[in-house]
């Protein structure tokens, strides 16, 4: 399907650039930003909105009515929610049960070593502003 949309010269628009999320089970689901990754590599034009984009942050907080110092962005992923939040200058909230908690060793619910955690924030090239291991509502 995505080779027939790339030789007909078909744009993609990708409203959740997203690789992976961890289900409810803690099984890994596939995101839209996983197929529009692929749909470049194949030569498609992808349009993307949403995190990391700065873009899509300043539009939050522009619908919110507030500062970059009254918000904090809560996720778990270092690429998609640590970057966006870091690029965009508000506070962050990495939840280490996500997406990386194998890249950290840590068991779900725990915080992982500060040792770990320098180390996967070396990795990725990002830093929060703050780490939580779990974030239930």
């Amino acid at each position: 399907l995505l080779k027939k949309c790339v030789d007909r010269n078909l744009p993609m628009v990708c409203a959740n650039p997203d690789f992976i999320m961890v289900k409810p089970d803690g099984s890994t689901g596939h995101m839209p930003g996983k197929v529009a990754k692929r749909y470049e590599e194949m030569g498609g034009k992808v349009t993307s909105f949403g995190k990391p984009y700065v873009e899509h942050f300043e539009a939050c907080l522009r619908d919110l009515k507030l500062p970059k110092d009254r918000v904090a962005h809560v996720g778990d992923s270092l690429h998609h929610d640590i970057t966006g939040a870091n690029d965009t200058g508000i506070a962050s909230v990495f939840v280490t049960g996500g997406i990386h908690r194998e890249e950290l060793g840590a068991e779900l619910g725990s915080l992982p070593e500060v040792s770990a955690l320098k180390s996967l924030f070396a990795t990725h090239s990002q830093t929060p502003t703050h780490v939580i291991p779990m974030f239930r509502f």
